[in-house]
């Protein structure tokens, strides 16, 4: 060419671009091995079975036995009209009066509350013909004892003011945490002492604990019935007897420790 330049596709430049190409196929194949060699490696850290410590589970069981400290009971006022609104105005008065009762009792608003409140058509069935009577309103109640020394007082006072039925009496903790607790370290205490006692047989030693399950058992209420019929004589009622007893509360754990 008349300028003297040489042409891109010069030997200089072809041979310049041979050598770096040289350069990246060696680069690229020195990868390639590296990549697959680590690939291989950490499959095979993966696939490798893992030796763990040889391990012992334990399981024991701890109860309490707690005396309740509240009482809950139901009681229901059922009472049957020709009109809705003679029904309600009834069982209301009632109601009243035995609320009015148990807050000159003592007992709290926030220990007293209304459970189920129902209205229903009343029917008689003569020579198999449905003759309308009238409606029937219940309204049942539910009441927190706290004091326990008074549920006999409460049981024959509801009576007295017209109540027709007081039962589901149950007894139980307030608050059940503290023995739960302590029932589980009384079966964590046993379990350490089988352990003990299972590895001084082995001639191993304990490890660590690698894991704790625990099962717990809620405490089992004590039922007392005591109900009052429509329409008898209870003015003279007496006050029952309401021994409380006590509650169990158990806790199951299991326990797996490694051995040495």
């Amino acid at each position: 060419m008349s300028n003297g330049k040489k042409p891109f596709w010069s030997g200089d430049l072809l041979a310049h671009c041979e050598a770096g190409c040289y350069t990246l196929i060696v680069f690229t194949v020195v990868l390639t091995f590296w990549i697959g060699a680590k690939f291989f490696a950490e499959v095979k850290d993966i696939t490798r079975p893992s030796l763990s410590a040889p391990t012992v589970s334990i399981s024991a069981e701890g109860s309490v036995f707690v005396r309740p400290d509240i009482g809950l009971v139901s009681f229901s006022v059922e009472s049957e009209e020709a009109s809705v609104a003679d029904a309600q105005k009834n069982s209301a008065r009632v109601i009243n009066d035995a609320v009015g009762f148990l807050k000159n009792s003592g007992v709290e608003d926030k220990d007293l509350k209304t459970t189920s409140y129902t209205i229903n058509s009343v029917y008689d069935y003569p020579k198999g013909r449905r003759v309308f009577l009238g409606y029937q309103v219940r309204q049942t109640m539910e009441l927190k004892i706290r004091d326990l020394n008074k549920t006999g007082s409460f049981l024959s006072g509801l009576a007295k003011v017209g109540v027709n039925e007081v039962g589901s009496l149950v007894f139980k903790l307030d608050d059940p945490d503290k023995a739960k607790e302590e029932a589980r370290d009384k079966a964590v205490a046993e379990a350490k002492k089988k352990a003990r006692t299972l590895a001084d047989s082995l001639g191993v030693r304990l490890g660590k604990i690698v894991s704790f399950n625990e099962f717990s058992s809620s405490p089992i209420p004590i039922f007392a019935v005591e109900a009052f019929g429509k329409g008898g004589d209870i003015s003279g009622a007496v006050v029952p007897s309401t021994p409380t007893g006590e509650n169990e509360i158990t806790s199951s754990v299991n326990i797996t420790f490694e051995i040495k």
